[in-house]
């Protein structure tokens, strides 16, 4: 029991303080980017290093120190699962810093191309898709433990 108690601290950790985090995030660029707002100044620079903490915390979690019980299947399956969503997720980061250093030069006068733009944009939304899916198979085997927990 005790084991499996690591294994929901790490995991709901990672959805509060990073997976949550990322969300807020995300919204605050997209109001940023809205037609309204085209015309203002945007701080590139505090995005990509805010995209940076995420990613730093991200790297902060050891799954290979959470304890559990190898002969609980199901532990293992939930830290491998989760090694694999902090994984994907430090993915959309790079996708994402990538992104918006393309639009601070952009910003600062740098002649770039739409196209490069576009393929940085796409691996944005690629990315997140494989986040997305490992999230839900996450949850899947996750949802099991806490079942089994209670």
């Amino acid at each position: 029991m005790e084991d499996r108690q690591s294994i929901i601290d790490a995991v709901e950790s990672f959805y509060v303080e990073i997976i949550e985090r990322y969300k807020d995030l995300e919204r605050q660029v997209a109001g940023e980017s809205r037609i309204r707002t085209l015309f203002k100044k945007v701080d590139y620079k505090a995005r990509i290093a805010k995209f940076k903490e995420l990613k730093k915390k991200a790297q902060s979690i050891n799954v290979k120190k959470i304890k559990v019980d190898e002969d609980d299947e199901l532990s293992v399956d939930v830290r491998d699962k989760l090694g694999i969503s902090l994984s994907l997720f430090i993915k959309v980061i790079d996708a994402q810093v990538s992104c918006q250093t393309f639009l601070y030069k952009k910003s600062e006068g740098e002649k770039l191309s739409t196209i490069d733009y576009r393929k940085m944009v796409y691996n944005v939304q690629r990315a997140t898709e494989e986040l997305q899916n490992g999230l839900r198979s996450m949850d899947a085997v996750y949802a099991n433990l806490e079942e089994y927990e209670c």
